[in-house]
């Protein structure tokens, strides 16, 4: 009889802002998608792309205009953070519930942590995982499987989109030797070039290389990450209280004044932020041909009062303003650079 083992799965979600986009207009199936972050008319960046659209050439980070000559029918989207946030929301809180140990990793990324019996009792819990995602918001993942966080998305990598993977312990050593370097999460084309000028085509070959070596190449800290990963070794733990980086709320302006609605904006911002200091501010402009402008600022201090995230996101959108007078469609503010804090100031409730 199998005994029971821990095991990670990595959960992604394929091409995650493309398939929200196919998923609320089904017309799109089929066709080239990429969801965008638009700067001005057809300028801007690819944020997502659908797996039609990588097989022409499409990638993330590409200039709109050079993927649209990479792919004549290729269809752009502008980006729509609150509708994205509010699937993941979904789909994260459901895994939550499920799983005893749960990592919010990203927007379209999260480890579950579950004991399992053997490859059949994993692949089984894997694709209970993949059904629990499709039920919940409709949206198809990829689910990577191994004794830590490394294996689990060395995995998944292996087998997008849509697919299934389990790399149990005993076979994580031949896996990664059999793997390219650059397959290793963290390592990447660069490193692996590096890697090549020291004479390391393969994984057997970077074995070869002391920690020594690595540190005085890398540094200590990714010459360690390196001759650990180059051995399937991986000691991070589930994050399950993983603390949050940012806030951020959006709202169609309508016939409202746009003060009147940052002033709302920043009203629930500050009720989700519960005490939660800041110290970034900054506002979103949607326009109503879809292109978005953002403007920031750092503040000298730490805060947590209504009154400043109002006056500063008021501020930042006249700066906006006076120099982009155009129709805006939607509005959405951030607060970053958080420190959390377990008390509320009488001047937090300054309204």
């Amino acid at each position: 009889m199998s005994h029971s083992r821990k095991l990670i799965a990595l959960v992604d979600m394929d091409y995650f802002f493309a398939q929200c986009e196919e998923l609320r207009k089904p017309e799109l199936k089929g066709k080239p998608v990429a969801v965008c972050m638009f700067t001005a008319p057809e300028r801007g960046a690819i944020s997502s792309a659908n797996y039609v659209a990588r097989k022409l050439g499409v990638k993330v980070g590409m200039p709109v205009s050079m993927a649209k000559k990479q792919a004549n029918e290729l269809v752009t989207l502008p980006v729509d953070m609150q509708y994205y946030s509010s699937l993941s929301s979904r789909i994260m809180n459901a895994l939550t519930a499920k799983y005893k140990k749960v990592e919010v990793a990203s927007i379209d990324e999260a480890y579950a942590e579950f004991d399992a019996q053997g490859r059949e009792d994993a692949l089984r819990i894997g694709a209970e995982i993949k059904d629990l995602v499709l039920n919940v918001s409709g949206i198809t993942c990829t689910v990577g499987i191994g004794q830590n966080k490394l294996i689990a998305k060395m995995a998944c990598d292996s087998i997008k989109p849509n697919g299934l993977r389990a790399v149990m312990p005993e076979e994580s050593a031949g896996f990664i030797e059999k793997s390219n370097l650059n397959a290793i999460p963290y390592i990447g084309s660069k490193t692996a070039e590096r890697l090549g000028i020291l004479g390391c085509k393969t994984v057997d070959d970077a074995k070869k290389l002391t920690l020594e070596q690595l540190e005085s190449e890398f540094g200590r800290k990714k010459g360690i990450f390196i001759y650990n990963a180059l051995r399937g070794v991986d000691e991070r733990a589930i994050q399950t209280n993983r603390a949050r980086k940012e806030y951020e709320k959006f709202a169609t302006l309508g016939h409202k004044d746009p003060f009147n609605l940052i002033d709302e904006l920043s009203a629930s911002l500050f009720l989700r932020l519960s005490g939660i200091k800041f110290q970034e501010i900054g506002i979103i402009i949607i326009y109503e041909d879809m292109t978005v402008r953002t403007k920031a600022r750092t503040l000298k201090f730490l805060a947590s009062g209504i009154d400043t995230l109002k006056a500063e996101s008021r501020q930042l959108f006249r700066e906006i303003q006076a120099i982009d007078g155009r129709k805006v469609r939607r509005i959405g503010l951030r607060v970053s650079k958080l420190k959390q804090t377990n008390y509320l100031s009488l001047s937090d409730y300054t309204a």
